[in-house]
């Protein structure tokens, strides 16, 4: 079985732990990479990746059409992903949307590295977690390895703090108690899942 506790757990990525708390400009929910997730499964239209996301990650977060195909002409853009104009009968051109090796290379630098903010867990952590079991079960591990080592520094950071800054010590108190147990909560999931977040659905 494997020790997802381990001190010696390493750390492939440069995390600050307390830039995923405290500082930093926060980031709306990585929705790019998240379609770029579904394209790596197979090329979609646009109607089939808004049903897709839906069905997949519908529970936790959900995009309006216009700004899934805004993501599209970005990503466009950014030669992450290209477009087919497939042919139809009586109707126009059915834009196919195809993962390109450079959308490949980004899904994956963002789908094993760990959240930046705590907060992100609830959300953008689950969407990796959703997509990594459906692209690359065996890739789980190495996916909370970093979220273990990113929240195990966190939770070293704020064992050092007595209270957040306030002019109200005793909520400062109270503050930094929910932020450690915020911490302690996520780890201990995390732990506890571990084995099951790589087991997959007998067929």
């Amino acid at each position: 079985m494997r020790s997802w506790l381990a001190s010696g757990t390493s750390i492939r990525f440069s995390v600050s732990y307390s830039t995923m708390e405290y500082q930093g400009i926060s980031r709306s929910f990585a929705v790019d990479y998240v379609v770029l997730g579904f394209l790596a499964e197979q090329p979609l239209h646009g109607y089939e990746l808004r049903d897709r996301l839906s069905d997949g990650l519908g529970a936790l977060w959900r995009i309006a059409s216009s700004q899934l195909y805004n993501v599209l002409r970005r990503l466009e853009k950014k030669a992450w992903v290209e477009r087919e104009d497939v042919p139809q009968d009586n109707s126009p051109p059915r834009k196919v949307y195809h993962l390109t090796e450079a959308g490949h290379a980004a899904f994956w630098g963002w789908a094993v590295s760990p959240v930046r903010h705590l907060r992100d867990v609830r959300v953008e952590f689950l969407a990796k977690l959703y997509l990594v079991r459906r692209l690359a079960p065996e890739r789980i591990p190495e996916l909370v390895d970093a979220e273990v080592s990113a929240l195990r520094q966190l939770a070293e950071h704020i064992e050092r703090r007595s209270r957040i800054q306030s002019d109200d010590d005793v909520f400062g108190e109270l503050a930094i108690g929910f932020r450690r147990s915020q911490v302690e909560g996520t780890l201990a999931w995390l732990i506890e899942h571990a084995e099951e977040m790589q087991r997959m659905e007998e067929s």
